[in-house]
């Protein structure tokens, strides 16, 4: 309210020395010069605190003008709404800052609490529980007033907070509203919020709409392309109850009012209770958690359980529109389900514990997934290519120790592989007469070029196969002493093929580039006779 106010009107007769409209006036100079009605509005009154009133209540003023004020000479006045008992106090060496709250308060000057900025002392006596009017003047300019019927015990009565502050606006009673349940007390027993922007009054129509620190504005709901689902621990270590997550990446900068995650399109759930946005940065990974000990970082509550076995999905939607879905068959205790930075479905790796038995990357970016190669393909440099397989007379069986004497068989039997051209060694098989097999099945190429040797062991450990070094793989079968056929193969066809019935203690087997075999006559590693990785020399 704003405007020169009459005798009529309580605080005009405070200038009259008798009391009374109509008598002689006793001229007072305001210092105040400069202020105009809505320059300051009162925004907030704590008149009925709990219990005694006492030191607890407070008078809120806001600057809404463009610039710092001095409220030298203002009159802060207050009394019942018919304009009697009015009771003022008269500012001296304050001013308030341009956009800033004000509050003051009956505590004494030398003992305020930390939420006045201002005593005025005993100057207004207290303040009305009901039917009174609080207003400011400077000189006969009435600045801004507002008037009140009732209060509540403890709390105190705010203009409405999602409103910008005005004095015209605060004329109207249905703009006024006691302090929500549920707001912090400022001192025991009192919730308010001397200082700080007010609480929002009544329901606001949120359709569309959401609170941004209690400001109403549009919600930022994601649509397609903007969220992934990125992984999901359905069956954890531990109590599904407590331990299930979903973690969702947002791609764009969004708000968790109204987004739903659910494990179908007809059973979405919204993430987030009441009405504020809670907003979410572009490249933000939530992690909702069954609970706050789900994973190291929990930001919002999961709403229902995931599915162990069979078929399952979990969906994420807006308002209702599904905005991403991910389905997944069965699971692995312990192990999250993943979504690699190039869209590819695969279960955590060992190597990613973020608690005792429990693998993933929650609220951290996902590794890619093991490339999962075509038939007849190998990678080179990280790039797919087909395999370059050897063909019939390109690969041999060149040397073999079975009856090793400086460590024991199952340690010390090796066999070597010539190649007379330059292929790749993926796919390659070895079998024995017991249909025992040795498979190459690495995914990066195994390239050799033409003439190189290359040695499969019992053991790859040169201190355990007799010194052997550079073993390419691993034989999974034993080489019997006597009566024993080893035979080379790729893609069912078959390379080459050696049998022997005898062999002799701690020599190996040799062949050489024309065939012919002998026994080796060299020395290597603890002291067998043979050349492991290295050409053969001719036989006589």
């Amino acid at each position: 309210m704003s405007g020169d106010r009459t005798c009529t009107r309580a605080f005009a007769c405070l200038l009259w020395l008798l009391g009374a409209c109509g008598r002689e006036t006793l001229l007072i100079e305001p210092r105040c010069d400069g202020l105009a009605p809505g320059d300051l509005v009162i925004t907030e009154v704590h008149a009925n605190p709990d219990g005694s009133d006492g030191e607890a209540e407070y008078i809120e003023l806001f600057n809404a003008s463009p610039e710092q004020l001095s409220l030298d000479g203002l009159v802060l006045a207050t009394g019942r709404a018919d304009g009697t008992g009015v009771k003022t106090h008269r500012f001296q060496g304050v001013s308030i800052s341009e956009g800033d709250f004000f509050v003051v308060g009956n505590a004494a000057p030398d003992s305020m609490p930390a939420h006045l900025d201002y005593s005025y002392g005993t100057a207004l006596g207290s303040l009305r529980n009901s039917d009174a009017f609080v207003s400011v003047e400077c000189g006969e300019t009435l600045i801004d007033e507002m008037r009140y019927e009732g209060t509540n015990d403890g709390r105190a009565l705010e203009l409405d907070g999602g409103l910008a502050p005005n004095h015209e606006l605060n004329d109207d009673t249905n703009l006024w509203c006691p302090t929500p349940e549920g707001t912090d007390e400022f001192v025991p027993g009192n919730i308010g919020t001397p200082g700080a922007r007010n609480s929002s009054c009544a329901p606001i129509e949120l359709e569309g709409n959401c609170l941004d620190d209690n400001v109403v504005r549009a919600s930022r709901s994601p649509g397609p392309g903007q969220v992934q689902i990125t992984e999901w621990m359905a069956n954890p270590a531990g109590p599904d109850a407590d331990f299930e997550w979903v973690e969702v990446l947002f791609g764009e900068a969004v708000d968790l009012h109204g987004f739903q995650l659910g494990p179908s399109p007809d059973s979405l759930e919204a993430v987030i209770d009441g009405e504020d946005c809670f907003p979410v940065d572009a490249g933000r990974r939530v992690v909702f958690g069954a609970s706050p000990a789900a994973t190291p970082r929990v930001d919002a509550d999961l709403g229902f359980s995931l599915g162990n076995s069979g078929a399952r999905s979990v969906v994420a939607g807006a308002n209702g529109r599904v905005v991403d879905r991910v389905d997944y068959d069965g699971t692995v205790e312990g192990v999250a389900w993943q979504i690699d930075p190039v869209g590819e479905l695969c279960l955590a790796s060992s190597d990613e514990e973020y608690a005792t038995g429990n693998l993933g990357t929650p609220g951290e970016a996902n590794t890619f997934c093991p490339q999962v190669l075509d038939p007849g393909t190998c990678l080179e440099d990280g790039v797919p290519r087909k395999i370059v397989s050897p063909k019939a007379g390109e690969a041999w069986i060149s040397e073999w120790m079975a009856n090793p004497s400086s460590v024991g068989s199952r340690e010390g039997e090796w066999l070597e592989l010539r190649f007379d051209a330059e292929v790749d060694l993926n796919g390659l098989v070895l079998t024995d007469l017991t249909s025992s097999v040795t498979r190459i099945d690495q995914k990066d190429c195994i390239r050799v070029s033409a003439g190189s040797h290359r040695v499969f062991a019992r053991s790859s450990d040169s201190s355990e196969n007799g010194g052997i070094t550079g073993v390419l793989g691993e034989l999974s079968f034993s080489l019997n002493n006597s009566d024993e056929t080893i035979t080379l193969s790729v893609e069912g066809q078959t390379l080459d093929t050696v049998s022997y019935e005898r062999s002799t203690l701690g020599v190996a087997t040799q062949v050489d580039e024309l065939g012919k075999r002998c026994d080796a006559m060299h020395r290597y590693g603890d002291g067998d006779l043979g050349t492991p990785g290295l050409p053969n020399p001719w036989c006589s």
